[in-house]
C-alpha cells in the first residue's frame, strides 16, 4: 500500500478554505445592494452661446402632488450640503414622504439633474447622495403620496421590469424657472 503524506502547508490551506466556505452560510445567497446613481445632462436654456454665471444663491423648490410649486432662493453662505439645506429651509418637514432631486448648472450651460435618495427611517439624505450645495443649485422636494399598498405592488412588479409609480412628464424634468 502506498500512503500519501500531505504537506502541512497544504493541509492548513485546505482546512482554512473549508472553514471559510462553511462559515459564510446563507450570506452568499443574499442580494448585495449597491446605490444606484441616476443623473442626466440637459440643456439649460442658453441663448446665443452666452453662458450665465451662476448666482451665489441656491434654490429650494417644493412641489406638491396637486398644486403650484413654491420656490425660495436662499443665500449660500459657507459650506452647505443637501441635508443641511433641507433642515435649514425646513423642506424636509413639508411632506410626510418625498423624493429629492438636485439640478446643477454646468459651466457649458447645460443642466446636470441628479436623483437623490432620502432615508425616511433615519430622516436623512443617504450619505452617498449628500452632495455639497454649489451656487446656482436647485434642490427640488417632490411630494410622494404613494401608500404602503402602492409600495408593495411596486415591489412585486419590480422583478418583471414594471413600476406603478407615476412617470415624470418631460415638462417637469426639463423645466427651468428664473
Amino acid at each position: 500500500m502506498m500512503m500519501c503524506r500531505l504537506n502541512s502547508r497544504i493541509a492548513v490551506a485546505l482546512f482554512a478554505a473549508a472553514w471559510g466556505g462553511l462559515s459564510t452560510g446563507c450570506s452568499l445567497f443574499e442580494e448585495q445592494l449597491s446605490p444606484q446613481l441616476m443623473a442626466q445632462i440637459t440643456p439649460n436654456g442658453v441663448e446665443d452661446g452666452k453662458l450665465e454665471t451662476p448666482p451665489a444663491n441656491f434654490t429650494v423648490e417644493c412641489r406638491p402632488e396637486g398644486g403650484k410649486p413654491i420656490a425660495k432662493e436662499q443665500p449660500l453662505v459657507g459650506t452647505l450640503n443637501v441635508q443641511e439645506a433641507l433642515e435649514h429651509t425646513r423642506a424636509n418637514q413639508k411632506y410626510r414622504k418625498f423624493t429629492l432631486r438636485l439640478h446643477r448648472p454646468l459651466p457649458d450651460g447645460r443642466l446636470h439633474q441628479m436623483v437623490l435618495e432620502y432615508d425616511r427611517k433615519e430622516k436623512r439624505v443617504a450619505p452617498e447622495f449628500d452632495y455639497s450645495i454649489l451656487p446656482g443649485d436647485q434642490l427640488i422636494v417632490i411630494e410622494d403620496t404613494s401608500t404602503v399598498f402602492d409600495e408593495m405592488l411596486d415591489a412585486m412588479a419590480a422583478p418583471f421590469g414594471g413600476s406603478l409609480k407615476k412617470k415624470d412628464s418631460a415638462k417637469d424634468r426639463f423645466r427651468m424657472e428664473g
